[in-house]
């Protein structure tokens, strides 16, 4: 009786794929990956900055940054792209968070999953998340796509630098268990973390951030935040001079783009991303070019309005994160 019971739910099952399966010599249909992403040959497209809103969560009836809503709402306005920032909780969790802190300065590494929730219960686990994304990354479409940004400690919650170990473990260990390592890519400012991710998992994509603040000098610096600016040894350093700005930033140097293109090689990255900032500057002018040509793609953040994404836009750069979604999807170059 058991046997006949096993051959009913084998030839159930055969049946089942010869309904819903390829047909003979077709091949399986699969899901978008990076590399779609970023072999297209087409530009810009548009990547919701933090999903879908305004990010600051001033209107209601918006999504604000980070959350589950706000990742939904992205997709659905039809990007392929959506990014999140992560942090790290003090039982090990990664959670959708933008700062290393909540408003009172009370560190995110300093509360469990359960006291973050009693405060902000919003705050996505990073697992969730992926599985939003995932709904969106179906065959014949691209969607679904993911950036997550390893935020660079603040020196205020990570203050003897020990925490990149633990967090870049723990993200990429939730984006193999969701089997996503080929639709998420990690963006950092630190290149530390990235080398970290590249030891850690080099199947998942990573994306070198760097901003004009990185290209002013210490003195610059405090004059303009009216923070102090401390020069540190950082292990590994890559030839870079690392600074901590104040309690809130722990960030490197850089003296020219040959700088920000070797770190990028040591660090195994694909794309390097730079804000409007950095393109105002000197050495933003031919960079788009430059990076182009060592055959890395190049990103542009944040547009807020259609001026800042007609000038990113302009300058020749492969993807823009946006603000205005619908104003990003709407202007964003034809995608399959």
């Amino acid at each position: 009786m058991r046997a006949r019971r096993r051959v009913l739910v084998l030839l159930f099952g055969l049946l089942w794929l010869l309904i819903l399966g390829p047909r003979p010599g077709e091949p399986a249909r699969r899901v978008a990956s990076v590399d779609d992403l970023l072999d297209l040959d087409v530009a810009p497209f548009a990547i919701a900055h933090r999903g879908f809103g305004e990010n600051v969560g001033e209107d209601p009836s918006r999504p604000i940054e980070n959350t589950l809503r706000a990742v939904r709402a992205g997709f659905k306005a039809g990007v392929s792209v959506v990014e999140v920032d992560v942090q790290l909780t003090r039982d090990g969790q990664i959670v959708a968070f933008h700062d290393d802190y909540l408003p009172d300065f009370t560190c995110v590494n300093h509360l469990t999953l359960g006291q973050l929730h009693h405060r902000l219960p919003e705050v996505p686990t990073l697992t969730a998340v992926l599985n939003q994304a995932r709904s969106f990354n179906q065959p014949g479409v691209l969607s679904g796509l993911f950036i997550v940004e390893l935020k660079a400690a603040a020196p205020l919650c990570d203050p003897y630098d020990t925490q990149e170990h633990a967090i870049v473990s723990a993200v990429t260990d939730v984006i193999r268990r969701a089997r996503m390592t080929e639709q998420v890519m990690l963006t950092s400012f630190s290149p530390a973390l990235l080398y970290l991710a590249l030891g850690e998992a080099p199947e998942i994509t990573r994306i070198l951030s760097i901003s004009g603040l990185q290209f002013l000098t210490a003195q610059d610096i405090e004059a303009g935040l009216g923070l102090p600016v401390t020069l540190i040894h950082k292990n590994p350093v890559f030839g870079l001079q690392w600074a901590e700005i104040g309690p809130i930033f722990r960030l490197p140097g850089y003296a020219s783009i040959d700088d920000v293109l070797r770190t990028a090689a040591v660090t195994g990255a694909r794309v390097v991303e730079a804000d409007l900032f950095f393109f105002l500057l000197p050495p933003g002018a031919t960079f788009v070019d430059d990076v182009h040509k060592s055959g890395l793609k190049v990103l542009g953040f944040t547009a807020n309005n259609a001026d800042q994404w007609l000038f990113l836009q302009s300058l020749g750069v492969d993807g823009i994160y946006t603000n205005d979604v619908p104003f990003g999807v709407e202007n964003q170059a034809p995608l399959p």
